[in-house]
């Protein structure tokens, strides 16, 4: 039953990464079952902390404890139970779950299967009792030994386990019972599915099974056997029908709980916002008799846009409000890093020529020139973080846009959590194992270095929405550094992007572009001679603007404006689209103009000139948020109390209008 013993774990495993709580040596979970002749299983659990300090973070974080079993208590879980009790046992420092299983067991070909879960030994046999153990690393530092204890109904022989397919199955001696029969269905069905993630919906070993479409529960309410049970689905038109589900024998007071994983097809992808389709389900069974019974079930459900994504995998109805619940689909972000993509892997030349052509996977040194020059690339390319509307913050709305690398680079902007999937894709792409790391109300990238050493970085340092507003590299990694150390128990993930993909968390497939499109997109580096030699430091110098030349004045000519006093207005960000607040104050003394400017927080000094109507202005200025200092060129046209033209951040290709008016 692997499914269930790890839906404590999916939390707990999570505290490890990094070192960032203290180690867990070795949990205990104790497990015992006792099924029934109709297929029903009473179990219970036991979680036993290696220590008390442990046992008590865990309760203090989740005094709820059955926000730690979701996948087990609510409408998501695998199993169908009832009487779920879930409490804390203080002088054990033990977690206890008891509940009943409904359709746990169920009659297949003849013989009765479990679906234990792969991995498990099975160490102790009789015709009443089977006992297996389960040794499974959670990482380099947990290990978790589960021993569980079924006991059978009488009568049981030629019990077997397959390790491959986790199931356990036996023979049960039991007459057959004609009479009448009563079916009591009931189909869930999950209200919205994502197309981004089409291909985790068709496979029952991601995540422990909860990401299925449909759960089809039937009980036999009548007298007699429910036999030839088949059951079959389709979900509009992007899947065929399923190949039938078929079950032998339903026992009166019995039970079977059938999931629907469907094959998807990839057109789904061409969804831009949600669609309702029709999902339908047939049965059919017969009595003892040969009488046949039918029925088709139809249920309406949304298919989310390719960048839609729903951060959890609970109904809003039995959310309990904590960080947990309303973000539990954190894992499946690895389905938007694309490092195999085209467009991706043509940016990973760009940076790869920027960084001297290292090979970033071979030497610490060398992987952190690499990401460096990423950072430093996307600086020069205007690449620029962007305000999100409301995205990772503790709320109930269902989800958000979520951007694919291609779209990051086609945008130039993202979000925290578009630009960290951006550096993780990057980061794959090189064969450097890269993570995102998911909090409340934020975002970022870990790159694990060559020599196991942590690389974080904090891609919202890049742009925004004042000009010129980056911090460097440096600083990126000193800002996510100190956020990891904030991480709170029980309020993150941390996302291995390589390790979901390889468990089937696979990115949807993305139309093809031009094989110029990064060109085409306007990507340069920062001089035409190429990157770096050797992976040393990139320098950047001032790109031109967008067309390649700066206001003139129309001819040469005197002073013939006075601009002391103080302007105000706004600017433009040309690769945002974002707007600001920009105020000078100006002295002028014959041609020549200084004084104090303010973007936004942001201020520093500025000297410039005046020709005719023409002026220019280089501030210095100093970044409030990251403490940073750059340098905008602002160049003018005096038309009357008003100036306005264009202006550039010197070393990147940030460029945009602006316009303020005489106030003083």
């Amino acid at each position: 039953m692997k499914k269930l013993l790890l839906a404590l774990l999916i939390v707990m495993v999570l505290t490890s990464a990094f070192g960032q709580f203290a180690r867990i040596n070795t949990i205990r979970i104790i497990a015992d079952g006792t099924i029934d002749e109709r297929g029903g299983m009473k179990i219970s659990f036991k979680w036993v902390f290696p220590t008390n300090a442990l046992y008590m973070q865990v309760k203090s974080t989740f005094p709820n404890p059955y926000v730690l079993l979701r996948n087990l208590t609510t409408f998501s879980s695998v199993f169908e139970l009832t009487n779920t009790k879930v409490s804390y046992d203080d002088a054990k420092n033990s977690i206890l779950v008891d509940a009943d299983v409904i359709g746990a067991v169920v009659n297949r070909k003849g013989r009765w299967e479990f679906n234990l879960g792969k991995g498990a030994e099975l160490v102790h046999a009789t015709d009443q009792m089977a006992i297996f153990v389960l040794v499974s690393a959670a990482s380099s530092e947990e290990v978790i030994f589960t021993t569980m204890k079924l006991k059978l109904p009488s009568g049981c022989s030629e019990l077997r386990y397959d390790p491959a397919s986790g199931v356990f199955s036996f023979n049960m001696k039991r007459k057959n019972v004609s009479g009448s029969v009563s079916a009591d269905v009931n189909a869930k069905v999950k209200p919205r599915i994502m197309s981004a993630l089409y291909k985790v919906y068709g496979m029952p070993d991601v995540m422990d099974g909860a990401y299925w479409v449909a759960k089809f529960i039937l009980t036999n309410k009548g007298k007699g056997d429910i036999v030839d049970l088949r059951i079959s689905y389709k979900l509009g038109d992007y899947t065929s029908w399923s190949p039938e589900s078929v079950y032998d024998v339903v026992p009166p007071n019995g039970a079977v709980v059938d999931l629907y994983y469907p094959i998807i097809s990839s057109n789904v992808t061409q969804l831009r916002s949600q669609t309702p389709v029709d999902l339908q389900i047939k049965y059919s069974y017969k009595d003892r008799s040969g009488k046949t019974y039918s029925d088709t079930i139809i249920k309406r459900i949304q298919i989310l846009g390719v960048n839609q994504f729903e951060f959890s995998n609970v109904p809003e109805e039995e959310r309990t409000g904590s960080w947990i619940d309303n973000f539990s689909n954190s894992p499946l972000l690895a389905a938007f890093v694309t490092h195999l993509d085209d467009v991706v892997k043509s940016f990973v030349g760009l940076v790869s020529q920027y960084s001297g052509g290292a090979g970033a996977a071979l030497k610490d040194k060398d992987a952190i020139a690499f990401m460096r020059s990423l950072y430093d690339l996307a600086i020069h390319n205007g690449i620029s973080y962007q305000t999100p509307s409301g995205f990772l913050v503790e709320y109930t709305s269902l989800g958000q846009d979520v951007k694919y690398p291609r779209d990051v680079l086609r945008d130039k902007a993202g979000t925290c959590i578009d630009l960290a999937i951006l550096f993780a894709a990057v980061g794959q792409a090189v064969n450097l194992k890269s993570y995102l790391v998911v909090m409340p109300g934020h975002a970022f990238t870990v790159i694990q270095l060559p020599s196991g050493d942590i690389l974080p970085i904090e891609t919202t340092g890049l742009g925004g929405p004042v000009v010129g507003r980056s911090a460097t590299f440096e600083q990126a990694v000193e800002m996510a550094m100190e956020l990891l150390g904030k991480l709170e128990f029980g309020k993150f993930f941390i996302v291995e992007i390589g390790e979901m993909q390889r468990k089937g968390v696979l990115p949807p497939e993305l139309p093809q572009l031009p094989s110029t499109i990064i060109k085409d997109w306007g990507y340069t580096l920062p001089r035409a001679t190429g990157g770096t030699a050797g992976g040393s430091t990139p320098q950047t110098t001032a790109p031109q603007t967008g067309t390649g030349t700066q206001p003139r004045p129309s001819q040469p000519s005197t002073t013939v404006v006075n601009l002391t006093g103080v302007f105000e207005g706004t600017y433009r960000n040309n690769i945002s689209g974002q707007q600001g607040t920009l105020e000078f104050y100006i002295e002028q003394s014959g041609s020549t103009i200084k004084g104090t400017a303010w973007a936004d927080q942001d201020m520093g000094d500025f000297t410039g000139t005046v020709s005719g109507n023409n002026v220019k202005i280089t501030a210095k200025m100093e970044s409030s948020a990251y403490g940073t200092n750059y340098v905008v060129v602002f160049n003018g046209t005096v038309q009357g109390n008003t100036i306005q033209g264009t202006y550039t951040v010197q070393g990147t290709n940030v460029s945009g209008t602006f316009q303020v008016k005489r106030t003083q």
